[in-house]
């Protein structure tokens, strides 16, 4: 079984102490890798990638755009995607709304990549609470409470397109200090109900 983790920093696994980025055995695609066996883990983490928009200065990030290419040159069986914090960014101006019609826009760029084929498995990660503090301030000013609407459009989301869906607003906690990347701890949480979704899938 192929799993492929599609997502942001949190993904890639950038430390919300020090800004680098955290060993394998501490960022959740790691940690998923060692937990049983049987499963392969393909980690697209990216720090800055949004759904849909491409951040000033920082190039290409806009994951429609970047997840085609891992599909060309993997066989998938499970696809996670977590992303929508970058999305949460005050630059975009996107509603909670708008956000949740760019997940879906994926999600259907996912299916018809595997036009006539079988599609993957594909989970939804909502992105946990975001705290407006510090260096982030002012770039994620009003993400606090857009991001608990997001969960909501992203579940809906998920419903309609039959896609497995994680609440991370209600159990992931990031930094309180730096208020977007998440502690190892946050990390093995999320990896541990990824792996009991994975078991259920081989029974």
């Amino acid at each position: 079984m192929n799993i492929l983790c599609f997502g942001d920093s949190n993904t890639f696994g950038i430390s919300p102490v020090d800004g680098k980025r955290l060993a394998a055995y501490e960022r959740w695609p790691g940690i998923l890798q060692q937990l049983g066996d049987g499963h392969e883990v393909i980690e697209a983490g990216q720090p800055n990638r949004t759904l849909v928009n491409n951040p000033p200065f920082d190039g290409d990030k806009s994951g429609i755009k970047y997840l085609k290419p891992y599909l060309e040159v993997h066989t998938v069986d499970i696809v996670i995607i977590q992303l929508g914090t970058n999305d949460l960014k005050a630059r975009f101006a996107l509603s909670a709304i708008d956000i949740g019609k760019a997940l879906e826009e994926l999600i259907l760029a996912i299916k018809a990549f595997y036009h006539c084929k079988t599609i993957p498995k594909i989970i939804i990660i909502s992105p946990p609470k975001v705290h407006e503090v510090g260096s982030y301030k002012s770039i994620y000013a009003g993400a606090g409470k857009k991001a608990e609407q997001l969960s909501i459009e992203f579940k809906a989301a998920a419903e309609r397109h039959t896609c497995e869906f994680i609440d991370a607003f209600l159990f992931i906690k990031p930094c309180q200090y730096e208020g977007v990347h998440w502690p190892s701890c946050e990390h093995k949480k999320l990896a541990d109900n990824l792996y009991q979704y994975i078991l259920e899938q081989r029974t």
